[in-house]
């Protein structure tokens, strides 16, 4: 049922501009449409004001702003782009208008705000894609913009809103942080997962909780190390989450002084919210007699499809990710300049929160962060031509020298590397002769242990790969758990004994990437079988008495040999391999086949013996009496139109819709933060990360990453693919990669990558010792077991969420909250009141006989 929102009612005692008599401010009349560039401005009344470079970044929470970038198609502008106009004929600009929204703006300024992107969007003729973006609540495109240097955002409207002593500053963002200075000091700001600053005309103190990330940490030194050196205080002092008491005296005295710690309550970290149960639904639009009416016409996977004619109007709700509204390109200009104020008011009808982002796209400009949203997109010109992608052929070997390339196909070299095959049964392992390693069955699983032909040790690029080994998992359709439990054994034992310069990459059949197939040379030939763990292993030696083999694919990297049974649609473009009852092996070919796949075929059917060809209709009575009357059948079911082809295989998705995610565990789930526009600086060796580049997904493991974080690896993908708004299958291929052992398919993502980043890389603690000022006494010891991981788990006293030792003194079981283990509360304590309750630190206690712990929680009533 259509859903009407009344504008008039929308926008109450404010008046429409009309569309006719608006007026561009003088500002936005300086900025050229054909020009890259990075500007931002201040919303003041009823003009804006530009600010200086300097101040990118830095806003007031009063106040509203305006932020302009123009970049050339699939770059990003930010900062540090130079202005400057665009020329060449095929010089395509991006264009996009952000209006930010204070925490504590009036509504006059937030409707100024909204006028002002009017006024700018109608001088860049409307091609442009707007964004509406509310404090704490930005998209990935905006934070893109300051991932450099971060954002400061300070209260009130100007630096003379608030005294420069005391002041209490939050740091939040695991991709790109922001300091956000609080009205008031007090506990209540404290968060486990926030970096908080208290900034005293005599000490600098940087506060650091137990489960922020690397990011947080590192960027409340950078902030603290500024405050400190713009007003000159003498001093900066970190203090850990829980460490509070092991500060010096002196110390003590300035914090208790604005905080008591008699006082202290730290907040547990708030939940990100999850994408699991979130559904895509897409909404037509109309306007009758000035009423906005939607009405919901698909939920579930969108296709580029469903947002058809070219003066229509969409809204696609993703909720808490974002609600946006496509505007067809023949629509009335009119219907574009008041979208934004559509979208707010569907968001307002929908009793959604008012930071709910919203953003207005228009069609043959839609940005990668919608186009991700479909599972396949062809993207246009203003003009409504299709951009068609460019081909051509290549050879394999100079993938190494064409990192991109070798991303984009999936192939770290052109398959003359060693294989050793190994058939996994219930329990034993045995390797399978070369004669033999092409065959495989679906009732079993298969490692195949590969060693890389072009290696950095070649010197035959700078980017070629930092790997020996590839440690691939095959697993049949039909094999039991048993046969995939051993083989996932296997795998760890094989990378855990190979130690280092390996990639281990788990893969389902009929999901096998590129370059798996290339080790086979296109000739891999998977035979049906009904898997049990009382079957043993299959016997590759013996094939069926007869068979049909459906060829998939036209060259080595995208080809292999299927059976297939009479329950399967065959296509006159296809070839087939038919094994005969009387022995003969004929390859049979349909009337709209390749070259290319026919060459392939004959390779294959070569691996089985002596062949004969025939192609449809063509076919000969001796053909007909050796395949006998059953595959005649089966033939002949092939008459039918060409099917298109799906997806390649060996294509990954285009650069502007491959996805960057950080990883971290909150409370025991996923939280994966997308980073846009990323490089090869946002890989923290803290951290683990994954990259989604469309048939595959890639789990990068830092050099800082503790080992109970590195077992999640696969667990980590297999959610992301779930709660991805593109449906895709769970079996897609995995690949885990190390920092450091990077393969050419995965730094070819990257532009500029560079070998020896890693090498100058500083680690928060390091850092953190180096800008300390010695107070005269003992550094603070380092609290957490795992300090550099930003996830740590199992027995990391630190990670687990603390509560007042007066809570879990008190009441019963049921009374405390549901994350606590009530036969361990001593986990629960800070550091501070664990020593002062058992009068050791919690790693002693843990070395003392269990009785010894029990007897001593008894007498604190901690048991």
């Amino acid at each position: 049922m259509p859903v009407a929102i009344s504008l008039l009612h929308f926008l109450m005692d404010q008046k429409r501009p009309i569309y006719e008599d608006i007026k561009i401010d003088t500002a936005f009349r300086k900025i050229s449409p054909k020009a890259i560039g990075f500007h931002v401005w201040r919303i003041q009344n009823d003009h804006v004001e530009a600010l200086p470079k300097e101040q990118f970044g830095t806003f007031y929470d009063e106040n509203t702003y305006v932020i302009y970038s123009a970049s050339l198609a699939g770059t990003i502008s930010d900062k540090n782009t130079i202005c400057r106009e665009i020329k060449t004929p095929m010089g395509v600009i991006e264009r996009y208008i952000h209006f930010w929204l204070g925490a504590n703006i009036t509504s006059d300024r937030s409707k100024s705000a909204a006028y002002k992107i009017i006024e700018l969007d109608l001088h860049l003729d409307h091609k442009t894609t707007q964004y509406r973006e509310s404090q704490g609540h930005e998209g990935i495109r905006f934070l893109s913009y300051f991932k450099e240097d971060g954002i400061l955002i300070q209260s009130g409207t100007d630096p003379s809103s608030y005294p420069q002593f005391p002041r209490l500053y939050q740091i939040k963002g695991k991709t790109t942080p922001q300091c956000i200075q609080q009205k008031a000091i007090t506990w209540q700001h404290f968060n486990c997962g926030h970096v908080m600053i208290l900034q005293t005309p005599t000490i600098l103190f940087v506060w650091v909780g137990r489960t922020t990330s690397s990011c947080e940490r590192l960027f409340g030194l950078k902030i603290g190390t500024k405050l400190k050196d713009s007003f000159k205080i003498p001093e900066m002092a970190v203090v850990d989450d829980g460490y509070e008491q092991s500060m010096s005296a002196d110390r003590k005295e300035v914090w208790n002084g604005f905080l008591s710690l008699s006082q202290r309550f730290v907040q547990p970290m708030a939940l990100s919210p999850s994408n699991a149960d979130i559904v895509l639904k897409l909404y037509q639009c109309d306007t009758v007699n000035g009423v906005f009416r939607v009405e919901l016409v698909k939920t579930g996977a969108l296709e580029q499809a469903d947002l058809y004619g070219r003066d229509s109007i969409y809204i696609i709700d993703y909720l808490c990710n974002g609600v946006w509204i496509w505007i067809g390109r023949s629509s009335h200009k009119q219907n574009r300049a008041e979208a934004m104020r559509h979208v707010r008011g569907y968001v307002i009808k929908k009793g959604y929160p008012a930071s709910t982002p919203v953003a207005r796209v228009i069609d043959g400009l839609e940005p990668a962060e919608f186009t991700s949203l479909f599972p396949s997109w062809i993207s246009s010109d203003v003009n409504g031509n299709s951009i068609k992608g460019m081909s051509e052929k290549f050879d394999a070997l100079t993938l190494i020298q064409r990192p991109k390339l070798a991303a984009q196909i999936q192939l770290m070299d052109d398959g003359t590397g060693d294989a050793t095959v190994y058939q996994i049964g219930a329990e034993d392992v045995s390797e399978i002769p070369k004669k033999h390693a092409k065959t495989f069955y679906s009732g079993n699983c298969y490692i195949v242990h590969y060693q890389i032909s072009c290696t950095s040790e070649n010197n035959i690029s700078s980017l070629s790969n930092s790997i020996k080994n590839v440690i691939y998992l095959w697993v049949g359709s039909n094999a039991s758990m048993e046969f995939r439990q051993t083989g996932e054994a296997f795998l760890a034992e094989m990378c855990s004994h190979l130690k280092k310069q390996v990639v281990q990459v788990r893969i389902s059949e009929g999901m096998e990437p590129p370059h798996f197939l290339q080790i086979f040379k296109g000739g891999l030939i998977i035979f049906n079988a009904k898997g049990s763990g009382g079957e043993g292993i299959m016997n590759i030696r013996k094939y069926p008495s007869s068979f049909v083999l459906k060829v998939v694919g036209n060259s080595t990297y995208s080809c292999k040999a299927v059976q297939v049974s009479s329950k399967t649609l065959y296509y006159p473009e296809d070839c087939y391999i038919l094994k005969a009852p009387d022995n003969e092996i004929w390859i049979w070919c349909g009337q709209y086949s390749t070259g290319d796949s026919r060459e392939m075929a004959k390779s294959i059917a070569s691996i089985l013996g002596e062949y004969n060809l025939v192609m449809e209709s063509n076919e000969t009575d001796e053909f007909f009496n050796s395949v006998g009357e059953k595959f005649l059948k089966q033939l002949k079911k092939t008459h039918g139109s060409i099917v298109t082809p799906t997806m390649n295989v060996a294509q990954t998705w285009e650069k502007q819709r491959i996805g960057l995610y950080m990883c971290s565990l909150e409370q025991e789930k996923f939280v994966l933060s997308k980073i846009f526009g990323f490089t090869q600086k946002d890989l923290r060796p803290e951290n683990m990360f994954l990259l989604d580049a469309g048939n595959i997904v890639y789990v990068w493991v830092g050099e800082f990453v503790g080992t109970d974080d590195r077992s999640q690896c696969w667990e980590l993908a297999k959610y992301l693919i779930n709660t991805h708004p593109v449906q895709r299958d769970i079996n897609m291929p995995i690949a885990v990669v190390r920092q450091g052992e990077e393969p050419i398919t995965f730094i070819g993502f990257f532009d500029n990558w560079d070998k020896k980043y890693y090498e100058n890389y500083i680690p928060f603690e390091k850092i953190r010792a180096e800008l300390e000022t010695p107070g005269g006494t003992t550094p603070v010891p380092v609290p957490r077991g795992s300090v550099h991981s930003d996830s740590a788990t199992g027995e990391d006293f630190d990670r687990y969420q603390k509560y007042p030792l007066d809570m879990l003194r008190g009441g019963d079981a049921t009374s405390l909250p549901a994350s606590i283990n009530p036969t361990r509360k001593e986990v629960h304590l800070t550091h501070d009141d664990f020593v002062t309750v058992f009068k050791m630190a919690f790693h002693d206690f843990e070395e003392l006989p269990k009785w010894k712990q029990v007897e001593l929680k008894k007498q604190n009533k901690l048991f």
